[in-house]
């Protein structure tokens, strides 16, 4: 049975969003993550398109540990 929970981290690419409980980043094939940020200043302001370097560690969550802005926002 494979876990939902991921020890490696990995890139995502996609679109900020705001959400309800902070960013949500939206990939390319429309899949959504809440992220989750060590220092909560950091998701202040973000928008557009990032690239994201954390952990999957919920179905839908990323543990953030690095963001790359791609579009100038």
């Amino acid at each position: 049975m494979m876990s939902s929970r991921s020890h490696a981290s990995r890139f995502h690419d996609g679109t900020i969003e705001p959400g309800a409980r902070g960013p949500i980043l939206r990939d390319d094939d429309g899949m959504c993550w809440r992220l989750g940020f060590v220092d909560e200043t950091t998701a202040n302001g973000l928008k557009g398109r990032v690239r994201v370097r954390g952990r999957i560690v919920e179905v839908d969550r990323i543990e953030v540990e690095y963001v790359e802005i791609q579009d100038g926002a």
